[in-house]
């Protein structure tokens, strides 16, 4: 893209300073290390307080990040990285010279998306939390690089947007820049160093008419991800009579993640908390809201009310005639609570049109600049115009006149000389037709709302291939996902890894002894008691027949050899009833710790299988590991 080299040579595009560029150049030499990363981070109070915070809230870990260093290691270089730079743009940029630019109000939305792909994060685990809060923060910069690279013009393009909003701003963007913010945006993303699979889906999240990605792949999770968190940031700084049916639009949109509609106001809840004490953290505006519940109870009243009156219409009035004009207005506002607005020639009748998008228009014939047969022409060449309910009328009622108006388009024909009653039996159609919408855009959302329930069916089905039926928990396949998601978390952090192979003793017997039945209980009440037992970071997935897989990341095999103790010790204690009788069970624990001369994850699990065998061997109902603690 030559017009971003241009830029980034002239020094007009935002870029990192101070800590955060000493941090990027650290980072991009192979010898370095996270200890280097730490001490730089260490001379900025500000920053290090940021990624403790971060950390804090993106980890599972009971026990809390209280210094930089271990903030840094557990986030990774690259995560550090992109946070410094992030944090860096929002100090430097808090204002600017582009005057039509809200730089505040683009920092507490930033935020606010940063945030909420965060928490999302957190229930689709596509992404590490972290990375996924830089790519929320990061969305939408292309705005911010294009008001720092041409105020002016960009003063211009928003202007441009504000008078016509239903043109996209990557349009006008694109009409006097030749570039957009989507685009602009990816490749100074790119050319600070985030991976392709953050950067791919901004070019589809914003506009849901291109074709997306495949309903399983990460890079789709991601789009809807982004989609959600821009719908909720949007929602944050929304005025009051807009929220409810942004909160509407978001539960349904929240559908696609499989996020249900009962857990959608405390998720939202969250993170609009989170967002005011971020908001305190920065010096960043986040507006109190009401709570979920509160917001939603506003959209169900107003459809109550809907439902119970016949809601008033928003009237167009175009005639030049200032008696006739003001005559016709006042039969329209008498005993009515219609929302009326005057023009008086063609022009101004289209450009308000376009404004406050009408449910009728009622134009006179001759009117100046634009006549009632051109503007109507006019409106029906839009999408918007052809939603709207079009009349026209004149001081006489010729036939010619009345064919000319129907065939540009128009509903109806109004004599000049029409009685209030008259015009009333009119608006009825128009009444009729905004009805017929209603109903048409509560089928379109049904239809949205099926699609979207068939496709958390899909995902549903896609689970249940990585469930073990019999115990509910991981399966094998999902087992071996999830170690090598955590294998490669390992490698990128240095924190230590590591897995427990258990196998249930003398399973055999009970099965030949009782029956499978009694031998299916018995797995099922051993699973149960694992994953109570079991740390809450820690995974226990069953890997066939009587064997489960523990996975322990961030921690070393003395914790392990702890953590096996407790499990082994919980399984012995608990007590089966087997037909008439109660009994015991135990089992054997192999653990194995990440180390160096192990190559893959198949290692690791090789080797606490083989620890396992040494259990048995050794006379069952212990722990056993084949490795030296530390």
């Amino acid at each position: 893209m030559k017009q971003f080299e241009q830029l980034k040579l002239s020094g007009q595009l935002p870029s990192p300073r101070g800590i955060a560029l000493a941090i990027l150049e650290i980072s991009r030499r192979e010898s370095a290390t996270l200890a280097e990363i730490a001490r730089v981070v260490q001379t900025d109070p500000a920053l290090s307080s940021r990624l403790i915070k971060l950390a804090n809230s993106a980890s599972h870990i009971a026990r809390p990040v209280v210094s930089v260093q271990e903030a840094v290691v557990r986030q990774g270089m690259n995560t550090v990285r992109q946070l410094a730079l992030g944090f860096s743009l929002l100090d430097q940029y808090r204002g600017g010279a582009c005057k039509a630019f809200d730089y505040q109000r683009y920092w507490s939305h930033s935020l606010l998306m940063a945030l909420a792909m965060q928490a999302l994060g957190a229930r689709v685990h596509v992404a590490a939390t972290d990375e996924l809060f830089v790519c929320g923060l990061l969305a939408q910069v292309g705005k911010l690089a294009l008001a720092t690279a041409y105020p002016d013009e960009y003063s211009a393009v928003l202007a441009a947007h504000h008078a016509e909003p239903t043109q996209a701003l990557s349009d006008h963007e694109r009409a006097r820049l030749e570039t957009d913010h989507s685009e602009l945006g990816i490749v100074m993303m790119t050319d600070w160093g985030l991976p392709k699979v953050f950067t791919g889906p901004l070019s589809y999240y914003e506009n849901p008419d291109l074709p997306s990605y495949p309903n399983d792949s990460r890079s789709n999770s991601l789009m809807l991800m982004l989609r959600l968190s821009h719908h909720l940031a949007d929602l944050g700084l929304a005025e009051a009579d807009e929220r409810p049916q942004l909160a509407k639009e978001w539960i349904e949109m929240a559908i696609e993640l499989d996020l249900p509609q009962e857990a959608a106001g405390g998720f939202i809840d969250e993170v609009i908390a989170g967002w005011q004490a971020w908001g305190e953290l920065l010096k960043i505006p986040a507006t109190a809201l009401p709570s979920f519940a509160e917001v939603c109870h506003g959209h169900l009243a107003a459809e109550e009310e809907a439902t119970e009156h016949e809601a008033p219409l928003r009237i167009v009035v175009a005639d030049s005639n200032l008696f006739t004009r003001r005559k016709l207005m006042a039969m329209l506002a008498d005993g009515s609570e219609h929302f009326i607005y005057p023009a008086e020639n063609g022009n101004a009748a289209l450009a308000l049109a376009m404004e406050v998008l009408p449910h009728v228009i009622i134009a006179h014939y001759d009117l100046p600049l634009l006549d009632g047969i051109e503007l109507c022409q006019a409106l029906r060449a839009t999408d918007e115009g052809r939603r709207m309910h079009i009349l026209l009328t004149a001081n006489d009622n010729g036939e010619d006149q009345l064919i000319r108006a129907f065939e540009a388009g128009a509903d109806g024909y109004v004599p000049g000389t029409i009685s209030p009653k008259g015009l009333y039996t009119r608006l009825q159609a128009a009444h009729r037709l905004v009805k017929l919408q209603n109903d048409w855009e509560r089928d379109r959302a049904q239809l949205r709302q099926i699609a979207a329930e068939l496709a958390v069916a899909n995902r549903r089905l896609a689970n249940a291939a990585l469930t073990d039926l019999l115990t509910g928990l991981p399966n094998r396949r999902s087992a071996m996902d999830q170690l090598e998601q955590a294998w490669s978390a390992a490698s990128r952090s240095g924190l230590p890894l590591a897995v427990m192979v258990i196998d249930i003793d003398h399973f055999k017997s009970i099965n030949d002894t009782y029956g499978h039945a009694a031998g299916d209980m018995v797995l099922r009440e051993a699973a149960a008691t694992l994953r109570a037992s079991a740390r809450r970071e820690d995974c226990v997935c069953r890997i066939g027949g009587e064997e489960f897989l523990v996975i322990c990341p961030n921690t070393d095999l003395k914790s392990a050899m702890q953590s096996a103790e407790r499990l082994r010790a919980s399984i012995s204690a608990k007590r089966i009833a087997i037909g008439q009788m109660d009994k015991t069970i135990t089992v054997s624990i192999g653990v194995a710790m990440r180390e160096p001369d192990i190559i893959d994850l198949d290692a690791l699990v090789s080797t606490a299988d083989q620890a396992l065998y040494a259990a048995k061997d050794a006379g069952r109902n212990q722990i056993c590991t084949r490795q030296n603690s530390p």
